[in-house]
């Protein structure tokens, strides 16, 4: 008996430290806030491999760490989320996830030759390999299934369509310098892989298709198609990117080509290179990061563009955010002749000062070209708003009374050359967070935006909860929508009516569905939309 206690003391605890090691073995990725909008908060990370919707975000608040965000929508780069609780977010605040690590890593060190020599593989204290395995190679990956359909009772054909989504990011592979990064997508109407297509990349989305290789921990050489967080004005990139970082400085260099612009396959016939340098500094309470990159962009043999792109984020003042880019075209053509220029082509700035915990300020002021979407699906009324609110100036003040209720006004105006009226608009909401006895939370908004061709309104509210301690998540929302046309007889009047599920059937497996009818006064349109996602 003594002796097989002295054998099954030792088991017992190797099996219990291993589990405790590998319940704290999570691996934290830092983010930051990269843009704040009327109701949600947008956070870029490096990668957003391992984050899913639903999955809470963190901040630091006088040295504690608190639930600050909550995902609602997600891309290969940056999460949409929502506030919760009392955070309140500000422009480059830094965001942490929490990626757990991966089983399979954990796997190795289990003691399986402890019945044999059990004291044998007791981990001594000089010894921590496993440690620095984990920190080494990791690998974040997600498998989705998606389907939308649109159908209606007018004599439009209804439509579906499948997409399958598979991401993958391996850092080290092999515990090497090698690293490997993708985005890769497929779409295709049912009935057929490609039946509607005659060129493969119309269906084949690749965003990221890369290989990395790092000559030290401050310099690195990627090849493929990536996109560069540095200069991410410019898109995805097909061909090398080397970038070395000297103190607090960062150099890089850029050449390859550009994605078609017709189905974003491989164009040999569109080269750009370029060079880009950064620089951060830290304060007490902030950073400050400035970058210059200048790119030249070609046609064939021909210069398609030449332009300077410069980005300044600043956070050094306490309770003050600044954020401003700039680009400058250096090249065009007058008169058939190619002559060198420096013309202001593009100008963005915001700043947000947070006075007290219960009151902040934002301003902006955008001269921007309209943001293309690739991939996110916007309604006609959608794409009319977005276009009408982003340009122009913009001012917000949101006020926190009281403990989960948030209430925000914001006003924008516009005047561009060419418009025979300036462009105003104005919106209103209230968002109460934890409602009493129903424990959800609640959203209530006004738009009005009127522009040189029409005048409108559009009101509505959302009410979201989550359910069976937390595994489902879902949402209703109803949304009233007029729209007149001027000079014109016509209109948009709709109201569009929509619920959403999330259901996390597992630690990494969720199914979402969401569902949207826009009704008219003869028509009804459906929209909706399915997915299943698997986290690796």
């Amino acid at each position: 008996m003594p002796m097989m206690r002295k054998t099954i003391i030792p088991f017992i605890f190797l099996v219990f430290a291993g589990y405790f090691a590998q319940a704290q073995d999570a691996k934290r990725l830092n983010g930051k806030v990269s843009y704040i909008s009327a109701q949600h908060v947008y956070v870029r990370f490096t990668s957003t491999d391992g984050i899913d919707v639903g999955d809470t975000l963190y901040v630091e608040a006088k040295g504690k760490r608190i639930p600050g965000l909550v995902v609602v929508q997600r891309s290969s780069i940056s999460c949409v989320t929502t506030v919760v609780g009392n955070y309140s977010p500000k422009m480059n605040d830094v965001i942490q996830a929490d990626i757990k690590a991966k089983a399979s890593i954990t796997d190795e060190k289990k003691p399986v030759s402890v019945p044999k020599k059990p004291l044998a593989v007791i981990p001594q204290p000089a010894k921590p390999q496993p440690k620095l395995i984990q920190e080494k190679s990791r690998l974040y990956g997600r498998v989705k299934l998606a389907s939308y359909s649109n159908f209606s009772n007018t004599d439009v054909k209804n439509q579906q369509r499948m997409r399958y989504t598979l991401s993958l990011n391996q850092q080290n592979i092999g515990n090497s310098n090698l690293s490997f990064d993708s985005y890769i997508s497929y779409n295709h109407r049912t009935g057929g892989w490609n039946t509607d297509n005659q060129s493969i990349f119309n269906s084949l989305k690749i965003y990221s298709l890369a290989v990395g290789y790092n000559f030290s921990k401050n310099t690195s050489l990627w090849f493929g198609r990536k996109m560069n967080t540095k200069v991410s004005n410019i898109g995805a990139i097909d061909g090398l990117q080397f970038e070395t970082r000297v103190n607090n400085f960062t150099f890089g260099v850029i050449g390859g080509a550009r994605p078609d612009y017709m189905d974003y396959g491989v164009n040999t016939n569109l080269p750009q290179f370029g060079a880009y340098v950064s620089h951060e500094a830290k304060g007490k309470v902030g950073t400050a990061q400035s970058s210059l990159a200048v790119f030249e962009q070609m046609n064939g043999s021909h210069t398609d563009r030449r332009f300077i792109y410069i980005q300044h984020s600043n956070s050094l003042l306490k309770d003050f955010n600044l954020f401003t880019s700039v680009e400058m075209d250096l090249y065009q053509v007058k008169d058939s002749v190619p002559t060198n220029t420096l013309d202001l082509t593009s100008f963005y700035i915001s700043s947000r000062y947070r006075a007290s915990r219960k009151v902040s300020f934002y301003a902006s002021y955008d001269a921007r070209k309209n943001v293309i979407y690739y991939e996110t699906y916007k309604t006609l009324v959608d794409l009319i708003t977005d276009n009408a609110t982003r340009q122009g100036v913009r001012f917000r003040v949101m006020v926190r009374p009281i403990n989960y209720l948030i209430v925000s006004a914001q006003a924008g105006y516009r005047s561009r050359k060419g418009d025979p009226d300036p462009s105003t608009n104005y919106n209103f909401y209230i968002t109460h967070s934890k409602i009493p006895w129903l424990k959800s939370s609640m959203t209530l908004n006004v738009t009005k935006l009127k522009t040189s061709y029409l005048d409108g309104l559009q009101y509505g509210g959302n009410l979201s909860k989550y359910l069976l301690n937390g595994k489902l998540y879902g949402s209703l929302s109803y949304r009233i929508i007029n729209y007149n046309f001027l000079n014109s007889s016509s209109g948009i009047n709709q109201n569009l009516a929509g619920c959403s599920f999330a259901w996390y059937i597992m630690k990494k497996l969720q199914l979402s569905m969401n569902y949207e009818a826009t009704i008219e006064k003869s028509n009804v349109f459906h929209r909706m939309y399915w997915g299943l996602s698997q986290r690796f």
